[in-house]
């Protein structure tokens, strides 16, 4: 029964996808002839369309999503990010906004607060590193528990016309206080 369902759905796609493409077809130049090939019987790697000609037809490589082009914030601009991150008086809807791929899981922010507390973690930004690529890289001073962590840092990413704190940064907290949030999961 499962099989079934599955390889029915799989066959309503096809159709559907096979009628998506007969739709796309050119239709309003009636002076030329035209013809259409399908794809089973078209050579793999060429294009069939309304051209008249067996020259190959290539499209435009696919369009990537521009990094935001964000100034380099200041120390005291990402120490009040983390500051409020951490502060569990600021609601978890806000912080939201603050931390990259939060929306997946929108009580990631409450458990990155948990996960802080649970741990004692203290986090003072020292130097902003230069941006590459819509990250960077910011030294911080960073204490678990009261030990120090060794040349530690807090990544940050541009999304839209802001620097968010990177998920990973605060999957590594949130994990290490063996919390779980689906924004979390491994991709």
């Amino acid at each position: 029964m499962k099989h079934t369902i599955f390889r029915a759905t799989a066959a309503v796609l096809l159709a559907t996808s096979a009628f998506g493409l007969v739709a796309c077809s050119k239709s309003g130049d009636s002076a030329s002839p035209s013809t259409t090939t399908t794809s089973a019987a078209a050579p793999a790697g060429n294009f069939q369309g309304d051209t008249d000609s067996d020259t190959k037809v290539t499209g435009a490589a696919p369009s990537t999503t521009a990094v935001p082009n964000l100034p380099k914030p200041t120390v005291q601009e990402l120490n009040d990010k983390v500051t409020k991150a951490f502060d569990p008086s600021i609601d978890s809807k806000t912080k939201t906004s603050w931390i990259e791929d939060a929306g997946q899981d929108p009580e990631l922010a409450a458990k990155l607060v948990d996960a802080a507390k649970k741990n004692n973690v203290q986090i003072k930004i020292t130097n902003v590193q230069d941006p590459v690529d819509g990250k960077l890289k910011a030294d911080a001073d960073v204490t678990i528990d009261g030990s120090p962590v060794n040349n530690a840092t807090v990544s940050f990413v541009a999304d839209g016309t802001e620097w968010k704190i990177d998920h990973n940064y605060a999957c590594s907290i949130v994990k290490a206080a063996k919390l779980d949030s689906a924004a979390c999961q491994d991709k």
